[in-house]
């Protein structure tokens, strides 16, 4: 056994170490050295490492227990975690190891929330890092405090207070090893900022998150814009602050997923961290953990739970394996370089470059994908499916190379130098929000996602009633995020406006939103709405709505403003706004969303939909969680995977539908809820 008598922290001691030369703490911008895995075990199965390494997963996650390397106080075996980094080197994988869970030495739960459990664990903290210093290793300090695995309950405060001395202890300890946390559940914003107010930037040499969600990974680029805005106000100056993907997959048991959806999911998860400048992604997990088809937990592998020993191989592999193997393989050795400027929000073409060498990665997230156009010279392209097939070779003309993208990345390989395609214009992170303000005013609401300044303009598109060839200016300042700009047309017909938008820069098209049909909902459906408490009927709750004035004017507004007040305790509790009259119910046509302006309250509630198809099927639509305050254009896409239930109950909405619930606030944490939103302008919107 290798047991070590814990020494005064300040004493520096000699710890036995595998002699291997110093390793930098985050990887490489080349792929794909910083691509990676959550395990869970310190003794590989023979051949598991192997198929591991195979598909060039160069990192491993996992968790490095305090109660099962500390069983008696002050004596510290970390024997288990020897044999596994040795066979990780062997292969040439590196590992961060969480520093987590409780100890029943000194802790009566799942958490730290005492002085004296608080020396414990960073002594124990420290001598870890000690004895693994200079093999590389991120330490990472906890995992989700802000979910179930701070116990009895998430507590910020005590957390925060066990990650400064935890992180102090170890650079006092080992100066080259690098801390980072708090590797939340989800982008927790709130509990984060509560982290760098303590002063842990400071002390971390890296944020890590779990962008974990069940809509799209490319989502998650406004979370880390988020994100990074708040670094950039408490990172002490002049110290880069990178954000680590720590954990993030998708179960192939999750409603409207399955293995071949999942390998879809990691692909396009890798490359938009790619594209986000995150040095750092490990996808959640190895193999499945079960076989329990109707538990999720189960099914986030990217191979299947049964292992076959003597096999080959030893594991069978899922799509999500395939995948991973084809885009390290595919892209060895290459690094991002842009997206290019495609036109449209929905359609992706990543470029990555090794040396002369070009790359492509096309997807799109577009419900109809539709062929789109690569600025590029005269070419052959070879095609690689995301799981590795060899396609068709595909040719670039003098007007570029015309693709059709699919929801699953497709790979292009360029067969010679191509000049064109190397300087094709970039796509801006920009995203817009074109809606409907009251009767006869359109808001373009657009989001810088960089901080960059960006200069362009945009221009409405094919409407009736406004003047297509205005062209308007957009100038947006270094830090200057969102920027509103109304369009005033003539009255609207039935209260309906169509309108499409363009935004030009660098005489490219940087985004593209396809002309919708916008349709007002009678002004009284909103204001003479009810709200009701749903849940947990034990929960007390207070809720109301009324007519009112939002605390900034939204300009244009000619419609009333409800003004809704929730309020819960902790528990399983959500609130509905229903329409009070039945008739009003009712839904014309086939829609494919609804828009909504919100005055968000940034208490990060859930905002949901309630609709019910002709089979009694009952959807649940969901938008962004309300993580802002002020005024923003909020779209529920009735075409998106949603919560469903009832009815017909396949997943498919069968037209007419109508309304159960006009606007849901959910409170997915369960904790303690109060806030207040605006809600304004609802208009159903039609392709």
């Amino acid at each position: 056994m290798n047991r070590i008598r814990a020494c005064l922290l300040a004493i520096t001691v000699a710890w036995p170490v595998l002699a291997v030369p110093p390793q930098p703490a985050l990887p490489a911008a080349v792929v794909p050295d910083g691509l990676g895995v959550n395990i869970h075990f310190t003794d590989a199965r023979p051949g598991e490492l192997e198929m591991l390494a195979a598909a060039g997963f160069h990192w491993v996650r996992m968790d490095f227990f305090w109660g099962g390397t500390e069983r008696r106080p002050g004596e510290y075996d970390f024997s288990a975690y020897d044999r596994l980094l040795a066979s990780l080197e062997a292969k040439k994988i590196r590992a961060l190891f969480i520093l987590d869970y409780g100890n029943p030495l000194y802790e009566k739960d799942s958490a730290v929330a005492t002085e004296a459990g608080r020396q414990a664990f960073s002594r124990w903290a420290a001598a870890a890092a000690v004895h693994f210093k200079g093999h590389g290793i991120l330490w990472e300090i906890w995992n989700e405090p802000n979910g179930g695995f701070w116990k009895p309950k998430a507590n910020v405060d005590d957390y925060a207070a066990l990650a400064l001395a935890a992180a102090k202890a170890i650079h006092a300890a080992a100066p080259g090893e690098a801390v980072i946390g708090p590797a939340t559940s989800g982008v927790d914003l709130q509990f984060v900022e509560s982290c760098f107010k303590a002063g842990l930037l400071d002390w971390w040499d890296a944020v890590s998150v779990h962008p974990y969600r069940q809509s799209s990974p490319e989502s998650a680029a406004a979370d880390y814009q988020k994100l990074r805005e708040l670094i950039a106000r408490y990172a002490p100056k002049g110290k880069s602050m990178p954000i680590l993907s720590g954990e993030w997959g998708y179960s192939s048991a999750w409603q409207n997923f399955d293995d071949a959806t999942q390998g879809q999911m990691l692909a396009r998860q890798w490359l938009v961290n790619l594209a986000n400048h995150i040095p750092l992604s490990i996808w959640y997990d190895w193999h499945d953990d079960g076989t329990d088809r109707l538990e999720p937990e189960h099914h986030f592998g990217t191979v299947a739970n049964a292992y076959h020993a003597g096999g080959s191989p030893v594991y069978e592999p899922k799509p999500a394996y395939l995948a991973a193997k084809t885009l390290t393989s595919v892209l060895q050795g290459f690094q991002f370089t842009k997206r290019l400027a495609l036109g449209k929000p929905d359609d992706y073409a990543l470029l990555f470059r090794k040396g002369d060498e070009l790359r492509l990665a096309v997807w799109t997230t577009s419900p109809k994908p539709q062929p789109v156009r690569i600025h590029s010279s005269p070419g052959e392209f070879e095609v690689v499916t995301h799981t590795g097939e060899r396609g068709e070779t595909v040719l670039a003309n003098e007007s570029g190379l015309v693709f059709t993208p699919t929801h699953a990345p497709q790979y292009l390989i360029a067969r010679k130098a191509n000049p064109l395609l190397s300087s094709a214009p970039a796509a801006r992170p920009l995203q817009a929000r074109l809606g409907l303000v009251g009767s006869n005013t359109l808001a373009v609401q657009i989001e810088n996602l960089s901080d960059a300044a960006f200069n362009g303009t945009l221009q409405l598109t094919q409407s009736a009633s406004l003047n297509n060839s205005e062209r308007r200016n957009i100038k947006l300042k270094p830090g200057e995020t969102s920027k509103l700009m109304n369009f005033a047309s003539a009255p609207a017909t039935n209260s309906e406006i169509i309108a499409g938008l363009r935004i030009e820069s660098e005489a490219a098209v940087m985004l593209e939103l396809p002309p919708r049909r916008f349709e007002l909902l009678p002004a009284a459906m909103l204001s003479a709405s009810r709200i009701v408490s749903d849940g947990d009927a034990k929960i007390a709750s207070q809720q109301s709505i009324a007519v009112s004035v939002a605390p900034e004017p939204l300009p244009g507004l000619d419609s009333p403003i409800v003004k809704v007040s929730y309020q819960s305790d902790e528990g399983w509790k959500f609130f509905r706004v229903v329409p009070a009259e039945r008739k009003s119910r009712e839904i014309t046509g086939t829609p494919s969303g609804l828009g909504v302006w919100v005055y968000g309250d940034g208490q990060n509630a859930s905002p949901r939909l309630r609709l019910v198809d002709a089979t009694g099927q009952v959807f649940q639509p969901t938008a962004a969680a309300i993580d802002w305050k002020g005024w923003r254009y909020l779209e529920f896409d009735f075409n998106a995977p949603a919560g469903h239930w009832g009815g017909a109950n396949d997943g498919v909405m069968h037209f007419p539908i109508h309304w159960d619930t006009l606007f849901l606030i959910d409170n997915v944490s369960r904790q303690k809820s109060e806030g207040t939103l605006y809600l304004a302008s609802p208009a159903l919107i039609y392709q």
